[in-house]
């Protein structure tokens, strides 16, 4: 699914690159509720919410997508919408450019960023199931009792 939109997006480089307009708002996806991947979850607890949301991510030249919690977007955000954003790890679409490149250190910046949102979905690549998802809420220390 996600290879055709790659390929788009490096035939037409340009087409999402408006001011106001980035890759992280181009496509808005999220996992149905009528899949059966989806669970209901406790919309008021402290805990983060299940990653199903899907968003296109670029850190340099280098373009991937990620499974996230509601909140996240490719922009700077403060510190109130920093604790409603949790992500899985990245997929990427573009190999890492080479170290020797113009733009890796403008790469390497974003990739931090986009690092410190995977906190909670360490080693998940996709939402994690219903029971992985509640093992984490017991396991995770910033939220337990």
């Amino acid at each position: 699914f996600m290879q055709p939109v790659h390929l788009l997006m490096q035939r037409t480089p340009t087409l999402f690159k408006e001011d106001s307009f980035s890759y992280s708002y181009a496509f808005h996806w999220r996992l149905s509720e009528d899949s059966p991947d989806w669970y209901a979850y406790d919309d008021g607890s402290e805990v983060p919410k299940p990653p199903f949301h899907l968003q296109l991510v670029q850190a340099g030249s280098r373009l991937g997508w990620v499974w996230c919690s509601y909140g996240c977007n490719d922009e700077e955000y403060d510190d109130e919408e920093e604790d409603k954003c949790h992500s899985c790890e990245m997929n990427w679409l573009d190999p890492e450019p080479s170290v020797c490149s113009s733009n890796y250190e403008a790469y390497i910046e974003k990739l931090h960023h986009i690092e410190e949102r995977i906190g909670f979905y360490r080693g998940y690549s996709q939402p994690p199931t219903l029971a992985e998802y509640n093992q984490l809420c017991e396991e995770y220390p910033r939220y337990s009792d």
